[in-house]
């Protein structure tokens, strides 16, 4: 009985440290950028109920961009003259230099596409649309 009581114990510690583990290294890039750099407003894309939330960082845009995707990995990555945009599963990130500083322009994915489409549009999907509208082409491909 002894035995099956200290396993029971081990598995039940082992079970908790596993949660804590899982809390404390998942959430989103929303919550770190939120929780790391300093909030200075809100913008409206024009045709969006979805303010962007606008952050600073005191970093240049390129290790302000390395910070963030250290801690979350994007699913893409852009580099363009203009910042460094990031696509997440609902988020783009949009980092760039302004004269006052690195802006982190925090959007849900269809506003952040729209605000972007110049850099965006065709690397991102089609200039039709976002990534996952296009489908191929060929015989049958995709469709």
């Amino acid at each position: 009985m002894r035995r099956h009581t200290a396993i029971a114990l081990a598995l039940t510690v082992i079970g908790i440290l596993g949660l804590v583990f899982a809390f404390a290294t998942f959430g989103s890039v929303r919550d770190h950028i939120r929780d790391t750099y300093v909030r200075t407003g809100t913008e409206r894309v024009p045709g969006d109920d979805d303010p962007t939330e606008v952050y600073a960082s005191q970093a240049p845009v390129s290790r302000t961009a390395q910070d963030i995707t250290e801690r979350y990995e994007p699913a893409e990555r852009r580099i363009t003259p203009a910042g460094v945009f990031l696509r997440y599963e609902d988020d783009i990130v949009s980092i760039v230099q302004r004269p006052e500083g690195t802006r982190i322009l925090l959007d849900d994915e269809d506003t952040g596409y729209r605000r972007g489409y110049a850099y965006l549009g065709g690397w991102w999907g089609t200039y039709s649309g976002r990534g996952e509208g296009f489908r191929g082409g060929g015989p049958g491909g995709g469709k």
